[in-house]
């Protein structure tokens, strides 16, 4: 599998950690559903930082379950139902611990709502990994 990161300097640079583009070829493509801040109890913790902090560590188990790891990630939508100004620095923070380089392609939306109440933070993504065969 080989991953490019795509960039020029005709557009804005990134306003973040993130990739303009990335090219995949070769490998296996993993898609992962829309990830909470949820304890693997059922439990949520009451905080935005808190949830943020659980989802991309839930993020993490569900690309070693498929085999890779963060890095591995090309593609990630993150929702947030705060106002982003009030977590930004801690997103940004947290996301640093799991992107440090070759950055993911990224989305950031800014949400009324979730499909419960007490979600705060959600976090979907896309991962390219080597080919692997199926007996």
């Amino acid at each position: 599998m080989h991953k490019q990161i795509i960039t020029t300097d005709r557009v804005y640079p990134p306003t973040a950690a993130f990739s303009q583009a990335i090219r995949v070829s070769g490998g296996d493509l993993v898609f992962v559903s829309g990830i909470i801040g949820m304890r693997a109890d059922g439990t949520m913790p009451s905080t935005g930082v808190e949830q943020i902090e659980l989802a991309f560590a839930n993020l993490a188990e569900v690309m070693r379950a498929a085999g890779g790891t963060t890095a591995d990630i090309v593609k990630v939508n993150v929702f947030v139902r705060d106002d982003f100004l009030l977590v930004r620095d801690d997103l940004r923070a947290i996301r640093a611990r799991y992107f440090t380089h070759d950055f993911p392609v990224s989305t950031l939306v800014q949400v009324a709502g979730f499909a419960g109440p007490e979600y705060l933070f959600e976090i979907e993504a896309i991962a390219a990994l080597p080919a692997h065969s199926t007996p």
